[in-house]
């Protein structure tokens, strides 16, 4: 374990994580968390057969939100942001159920944004817009979108970081009232932007923007805001499960699109069996190029001995039709229908026709 992490540390890019900004989002998960209370008291009831996010795909969803389904494609400056596929039908033999839903999408972004990330977790969902690459160098920031629950008037915390919370007035988003969030110590003003608003629909959404200049800091979010189409969506998936074992429930499930041309994806999807085995199905674009053998998998890197360090976690892949799907685990499980090859039979991919992915992934 010393030799892998000695190995991973002098291999890993310089540290882009920002104090005082991580101490500031760090704040607001927990007061998201704090709100959403009884809704994950109720998805713990609901895990004996399937995870809070499972859903048919259609009619009313929690809170008295509409699902949307839309067909049409956000736009941003002229150019589709992230195409949604305009069919919906299966291409695998699941019944209707979801694992994927956010409680609303982008519309306007800038060009700067290359990709754009639909996520659903037991903390809460939420859909974010990626400026650059991280790991590529350049310009890097973000822009997060979330939801207070149906009935709930945020407040500002007494405290952000070492100074005070401030409200700060903002122009109305489409005609609803907003306003800034901030903080009297200017570290923490300085390190992030979060922009509140009502939408038209009576919902508070925030949007949490980093990396912008100067000049943009209140012009773009603002103009990000009035493009968000309010409204629970849930996004077609580029892959399904053919079967499920017993004893499993869906812990966590993303999308992740670029969106210059839609050509780069990968979804992942979450699973617990047996309260202990966690499983990750994944499909992606691009086949890879080879073929990934069950069981645990090299990094390639190699170490004092002359051997190589091997991934913390087994992995099994098989690329086909211009897709790669893979799965990974945490904990070894056992029996028969945990192995690896049997998990990776389970998972079917739509291929890469967009008119092929649904919103159905579950059997």
């Amino acid at each position: 374990m010393a030799r892998y992490v000695a190995v991973e540390e002098r291999s890993a890019p310089p540290s882009r994580v920002d104090p005082a900004l991580a101490v500031l989002r760090g704040r607001a998960v927990r007061r998201r968390r704090t709100w959403t209370a009884v809704a994950a008291a109720a998805a713990v009831l609901l895990s004996v057969g399937s995870f809070a996010v499972l859903g048919n795909g259609s009619g009313p969803g929690p809170a008295g939100i509409p699902t949307l389904l839309p067909t049409e494609s956000p736009v941003s400056t002229g150019r589709p942001v992230a195409p949604v596929p305009s069919g919906v039908g299966s291409a695998a033999p699941v019944t209707g159920r979801t694992v994927l839903t956010v409680p609303a999408r982008f519309g306007w972004l800038p060009d700067a944004v290359t990709a754009v990330e639909y996520r659903s977790e037991p903390g809460g969902s939420d859909v974010v817009a990626v400026i650059g690459s991280a790991a590529g160098g350049g310009s890097w920031g973000q822009f997060l979108l979330t939801a207070f629950p149906e009935g709930v008037t945020p407040d500002v915390d007494p405290l952000i970081g070492s100074g005070d919370g401030l409200r700060i007035a903002a122009p109305q988003v489409n005609g609803q009232e907003a306003y800034w969030v901030s903080s009297s110590d200017p570290a923490f003003a300085a390190a992030m932007d979060v922009l509140r608003f009502r939408g038209t629909d009576g919902i508070w959404y925030q949007l949490e923007s980093s990396g912008l200049s100067e000049a943009d800091r209140q012009s773009v979010p603002l103009r990000i805001a009035a493009g968000v189409v309010v409204g629970r969506y849930a996004p077609p998936m580029p892959l399904a499960l053919s079967a499920l074992p017993t004893d499993t429930v869906v812990t966590r499930a993303s999308l992740r699109r670029s969106t210059h041309d839609g050509a780069e994806w990968r979804a992942e999807v979450g699973f617990q069996q047996n309260g202990s085995h966690y499983v990750t199905v994944s499909a992606e674009s691009g086949e890879g190029s080879s073929y990934a053998p069950p069981g645990p998998q090299s990094s390639g890197e190699p170490v004092p001995d002359g051997s190589e360090v091997p991934m913390p976690d087994p992995a099994a892949c098989s690329p086909g039709g211009g897709v790669r799907r893979c799965v990974q685990e945490v904990d070894p499980g056992s029996g028969p229908e945990a192995a690896l090859p049997v998990w990776l039979a389970r998972v079917v991919s739509r291929g890469t026709d967009e008119g092929a992915w649904s919103v159905d992934v579950l059997p």
